[in-house]
């Protein structure tokens, strides 16, 4: 096989996995495509000059909506990949179904855009580095809100929680609605305003989706 590198943004990624999870399973993690992906289209091949714009990350060992939500709000991202949902960057990140014949259950499949300024982005995959525990919380956020970087983070973290929003960073009725619904499932008050005691259960809890 012909030579071929990770790009540094996917090796930035992979370095705060480890360093936020150092105990996370890594069996299927992974980056180079296997025999199935090198007879189709994949961003798991390496593209004319080498360069592979995909990762697998393993699931197990770290809180997924987390990474989700990280993978969404990179500027790096093309789209992700998660238990039969696609998440675009062309569609706002709205989750679509995903019918391919790997239901990446397993692994979270993160694929970034062919560019340079992709490629060698040096840009954190924040939230996974945020510490858990970390003192400091993100500002408290509710219906009409201004923070438009606060409420594009939230709406990421909903979507990696099974909501189904657009990052727009607009707090509207959809994303008091699916406040509310997070809040329901927490057992905390439901609100639909955004503090931290519904930062907390976001960050540390994971509702999932059938």
């Amino acid at each position: 096989m012909a030579s071929w590198y990770v790009p540094v943004s996917l090796l930035v990624l992979r370095k705060e996995l480890d360093d936020r999870w150092p105990d996370r399973d890594r069996r299927s993690d992974g980056t180079i495509g296997d025999a199935d992906h090198a007879a189709r289209k994949s961003d798991h091949n390496p593209d004319r000059r080498g360069c592979i714009h995909a990762r697998d990350i393993d699931a197990d060992g770290v809180h997924v909506p987390t990474v989700l939500a990280a993978l969404m709000l990179h500027p790096s991202t093309s789209y992700v990949i998660h238990n039969r949902r696609t998440w675009a960057r062309w569609d706002l990140y709205r989750p679509r179904p995903y019918i391919g014949s790997n239901p990446h259950k397993a692994h979270i499949h993160e694929s970034i855009q062919y560019s340079s300024s992709a490629e060698s982005s040096l840009v954190r995959w924040s939230p996974i580095t945020m510490a858990v525990g970390s003192p400091t919380v993100p500002p408290t956020i509710a219906k009409g809100s201004l923070a438009a970087v606060t409420v594009r983070y939230a709406q990421a973290m909903l979507n990696g929680q099974g909501s189904s929003l657009v990052l727009d960073g607009d707090f509207g009725i959809r994303t008091l609605a699916e406040t509310r619904v997070f809040q329901t499932w927490a057992k905390i008050s439901v609100d639909g305003i955004i503090g931290p005691v519904t930062w907390s259960r976001l960050t540390t809890m994971v509702r999932g989706w059938p």
